[in-house]
């Protein structure tokens, strides 16, 4: 894709990109940004990823989006242009329009969370190596393994959302989709070669229906706390209290919940309580600037679960009619995950690519008969429709139904 011959380009990436490369160009207002798309228009293709500053802040948001067309690397800064960056909706959404992303799942939900745009015409890198079965997927990865160039992960967690940006985190937010388009092409061929073609096709059009969630507050989220489960009942009530106050103000100050108290200190608060300002600043993670701003609202969500107690869930006890139904479910998602080793290893796939865990689990749970059972079961793309399907129904034929009751 560059016009700079690739021995010419230092072993390690640089801060700062090699003087002979194109000039990046800064996309800042409506008339840049008009300009950029009519010249993406014309590409046809292009490389695109997004930052976010999810490290610095609760509510994740688009900080920085980058592209790469023919032999310009675009710089687009949605925080200047606001709504105006919307403009770029109708080249996201278009399907017959390729964009090149690596491990696309969390740009699709920025991308959607921000701009409202579902995006079409994905061709994701990381997916495409997968499926070639190549060792190493993550882009670093790739550039070396296809350019011989080790990139700096030095500004991996820059805070994207902060500005001015540093040349080194434009130079490090440029190479991110630098090579995109050239490396689309040398992955397509392989995928032709290798017969590949469809089923990255089909995994494809499986990110763009199936894109994450944005992360919603989730005050129950205490239960998962590594020692969680160890603390009693009284300590599970007050790290329910304190992991509220967290979370609280977190969303208020807009910050990471690390940034505002470590997992570790919750757990250890909610073992051995403080009493008052002093022990509480005397614990491990706090310290006494903690405790001047929030030790009061610290001991009143302390206070607040005194004399609560919340027991370990424990599982309720099962019929056997129940037994025998969880038996067979658990039975047969086994079974259909051998299915599906199986079938990759004759296919020359990687598992996880095949068919993912959800849609085994669904099968395992309805054992659709026919055809168009299958289908209004799980969506299947035309590749798996072609090597998967009769082999599949098959399968689905010799399972037991979990959902025969056998006490009538």
């Amino acid at each position: 894709m560059s016009s700079v011959p690739i021995e010419r380009i230092t072993s390690t990436m640089p801060d700062r990109i090699p003087a002979d490369w194109p000039p990046v160009r800064t996309i800042k207002t409506p008339s840049e940004l008009a300009v950029a798309l009519q010249e993406w228009n014309n590409a046809g293709i292009i490389g695109v990823d997004t930052e976010s500053n999810s490290f610095y802040a609760y509510t994740d948001k688009l900080c920085l989006v980058q592209v790469t067309a023919g032999e310009i690397d675009y710089i687009v800064d949605p925080i200047a242009l606001g709504e105006d960056l919307k403009a770029f909706n109708d080249i996201l959404a278009d399907p017959a329009f390729i964009k090149i992303f690596h491990a696309a799942e969390f740009d699709l939900m920025l991308l959607k969370k921000d701009l409202g745009v579902e995006m079409k015409g994905l061709f994701d890198t990381q997916v495409a190596m997968t499926l070639l079965q190549h060792e190493k997927t993550g882009l670093a990865a790739l550039i070396d393994a296809y350019y011989g160039i080790k990139l700096s992960k030095k500004e991996q967690r820059s805070n994207w959302g902060k500005r001015p940006l540093s040349e080194a985190q434009l130079a490090y937010a440029r190479i991110d989709t630098h090579f995109l388009p050239d490396l689309h092409n040398r992955l397509t061929t392989e995928l032709e070669e290798k017969g590949m073609t469809a089923a990255a096709e089909g995994e494809f059009r499986r990110l763009e229906r199936e894109i994450l969630p944005p992360r919603e507050p989730n005050f129950e989220g205490w239960r998962k706390l590594k020692g969680a489960k160890a603390l009693s009942p009284s300590a599970s009530a007050r790290l329910k209290a304190t992991f509220r106050w967290r979370e609280e103000l977190a969303i208020k100050l807009d910050r990471p919940v690390f940034r505002v108290m470590a997992n570790e200190v919750l757990i250890s608060i909610a073992n051995r309580p403080p009493r008052n300002t002093k022990e509480l600043a005397s614990l491990k993670g706090v310290g006494w600037n903690m405790a001047r701003r929030n030790g009061e609202d610290i001991l009143s969500a302390l206070q607040s679960a005194e004399g609560e107690r919340i027991e370990a869930p424990t599982a309720p006890k099962r019929t056997p009619e129940e037994r025998r139904k969880h038996r067979i479910l658990r039975d047969n998602k086994e079974a259909l995950r051998q299915w599906r080793k199986k079938m990759a290893e004759e296919l020359g796939l990687p598992s996880e690519r095949l068919m993912h865990r959800r849609h085994l689990e669904e099968l395992g749970k309805r054992l659709p008969q026919t055809r168009q059972e299958l289908l209004d079961t799980i969506e299947l793309n035309d590749w798996q429709r072609e090597n998967l399907e009769a082999s599949l129904l098959l399968m689905l034929e010799s399972l037991p139904d979990p959902n025969l009751n056998l006490e009538k």
